[in-house]
């Protein structure tokens, strides 16, 4: 056997492993969902959603908000003399792309490779592979700064010997770790170690070096954000707390539907607290059951009614499921099968 035909074999292996596992963090977080509801009880929660109604459909727009607000601050990420003009467009692939995320276990970036694919015909490759990298680290730091400052804002007010504290203080200092790394990363650069790395795949042939050369350029993309356009990273960072906070209007708004008292305070930290808990729980889609477990205890850390913190779980999680519907009829509107067939475009182009 060839050393090609064992890297295949061994993708093979790592693609069916990898199918397990999606399948099972799927079943997983379903199966939690429905404990939640059969322990907690349904009825309350029904009552609560009819109670709602048709002003649901509010809070689905609200977060279309926030990703047109995503949408502006990756259009910042963007090379000046590129970007003019395609924020309609990136609105258009962020919303799928989203659904492709929100729907895939793992790390959030599902929908990445897509939102490639949709964007060869506007930009060459490797700036928006650059653009991506940046605006998903603009995304975390803006979650990283709004989780910390929400759970300042909310030390006074919460009962935490009612919360997994310990488990949630390790999951964010890993996140913010993790968050340096990958900025550490950016600013020196992948091509180096990938370049390292790459070393040991030679029998590959010439897609070694192509890969070598796209991540040289992507590199020099993301020197050119950082060292010559800092104000339009900042930009994206400021934009993405600001997509948060729209999630403080949504927790508000639903309070008083639910005919609880409207407190912005308690609307914070609910909003940081469900923050926290879809970046520790990336693995599973759209941290289902996960999320509505997370309202139920940080309304009781509250004080507050813990079935009024299950049926706003799961009215997010209605808000959640017309978010994908939304993104997958963009999807399907977009064309990709097209796009695969469609000319890209080039790098000398924007030189």
């Amino acid at each position: 056997m060839t050393g090609a035909t064992r890297h295949r074999a061994r993708l093979a292996s790592r693609a069916v492993k990898a199918t397990l596992v999606r399948a099972s963090t799927f079943v997983l977080g379903a199966g939690l969902l429905a404990y939640i509801l059969y322990a907690f009880g349904s009825a309350k929660v029904w009552l609560d959603v009819r109670s709602i109604g048709w002003r649901l459909l509010l809070i689905v727009a609200l977060e279309v908000l926030v990703t047109a607000t995503s949408a502006r601050a990756w259009w910042h990420i963007f090379p000046n003399r590129t970007r003019r003009g395609s924020l309609p467009r990136l609105f258009l692939v962020q919303l799928a792309g989203n659904a492709l995320n929100d729907s895939t276990p793992g790390a959030p970036v599902g929908g990445e490779p897509v939102k490639m694919l949709l964007l060869k015909k506007q930009f060459p490759v490797t700036v928006t592979a650059a653009s991506l990298l940046s605006a998903k680290l603009a995304q975390v730091l803006a979650r990283v700064l709004f989780v910390a400052v929400g759970m300042l804002a909310a030390s006074r007010s919460v009962t935490f010997d009612r919360l997994p504290v310990q488990s949630l203080v390790v999951g964010f200092v890993v996140l913010v770790v993790g968050t340096g790394t990958f900025m550490g990363l950016q600013i020196r650069g992948f091509s180096g170690p990938v370049r390292r790395a790459m070393a040991h795949l030679r029998f590959l042939g010439s897609w070694v070096e192509r890969a070598e050369q796209g991540l040289g350029r992507v590199d020099e993309h993301l020197r050119d954000l950082y060292r010559t356009r800092p104000s339009d990273f900042v930009a994206s960072v400021i934009l993405g707390v600001a997509g948060l906070c729209v999630g403080i209007v949504q927790v508000w708004l639903m309070m008083g539907w639910m005919g609880l008292r409207q407190d912005w305070l308690s609307s914070v930290t609910i909003e940081a607290f469900s923050v926290l808990i879809s970046m520790i729980s990336f693995a599973i889609p759209g941290s289902l059951g996960v999320q509505e477990g997370g309202k139920l205890l940080i309304f009781a850390a509250l004080g507050l009614p813990v079935s009024a913190g299950l049926s706003m779980g799961v009215t997010f999680r209605l808000n959640n499921v017309a978010n994908l519907l939304i993104g997958f009829a963009v999807l399907a509107w977009l064309r990709p099968h097209e796009a695969l067939r469609a000319p890209r475009r080039v790098e000398s182009a924007e030189r």
